[in-house]
């Protein structure tokens, strides 16, 4: 099944009297349970491709569909509903509150929408820091933790409502080699539930986890 189309879908910006080329055409559909590999060099637009499929970013020219529906034909409250409800995103950097503890940070998509009672929040949080290994640091706070305990942290709050699709961008770019592995193996483990993952990624070793793999190419500067 498809859940996720782009339609010749494109990016540039406006500086000066010039366009500048973020994202050369491309078009693509992902299937449920598919891990696929998003990789190229640096300035090939590998980001800028992830944040228009995931809604964080609207094309120049072309179409997503998500089960069909364009995200051109979205309010913005319903594509961060969907973005909430439907997609979660794990970043190079981890986004994690200071001033939240480690549960309190895995609870935030709850505030915005999956409403639950407290009491389920709480169940449903715990079993996903038990997931990713975290279960003994709930009550810490993201400056005391590491950055690949951080970023279970992160990725356990990617799987709070049950996302159909995760984006993950560099998501081990800043992790030594154990820990790339671990939030790698963890990424492939959602595929078996049905759940998508649309990776991207310069790490050579992270390529080897997709089902499929779409290298995008350097791009000139200006067009």
């Amino acid at each position: 099944m498809v859940l996720l189309e782009a339609d010749k879908v494109s990016r540039s910006f406006r500086i000066g009297d010039q366009s500048s080329l973020a994202l050369s055409e491309h078009t693509l559909s992902v299937q449920a349970g598919e891990f696929l590999v998003l990789t190229g060099p640096s300035g090939s637009g590998k980001s800028t491709l992830l944040n228009v499929l995931s809604g964080l970013d609207r094309p120049s020219l072309g179409e997503v569909r998500y089960r069909g529906r364009s995200l051109a034909d979205m309010t913005q409250q319903e594509i961060a509903r969907l973005r909430n409800s439907s997609f979660g995103f794990i970043f190079q950097t981890p986004h994690l509150l200071p001033d939240r503890t480690v549960i309190e940070n895995v609870e935030l998509p709850f505030h915005y929408g999956c409403p639950r009672s407290f009491s389920e929040i709480r169940r449903r949080c715990l079993q996903l820091l038990e997931y990713v290994g975290m279960a003994p640091l709930t009550s810490r706070y993201p400056d005391t933790l590491s950055g690949g305990e951080m970023q279970r942290v992160v990725f356990a709050r990617a799987l709070a409502c049950n996302p159909e699709v995760i984006f993950a961008d560099e998501p081990t770019g800043s992790l030594d080699a154990e820990n790339s592995c671990k939030i790698l193996e963890l990424l492939k483990k959602q595929t078996a539930n049905n759940c998508s993952v649309i990776m991207a990624t310069h790490d050579p070793g992270g390529i080897f986890y997709g089902t499929r793999v779409v290298r995008l190419e350097k791009l000139h500067a200006n067009v």
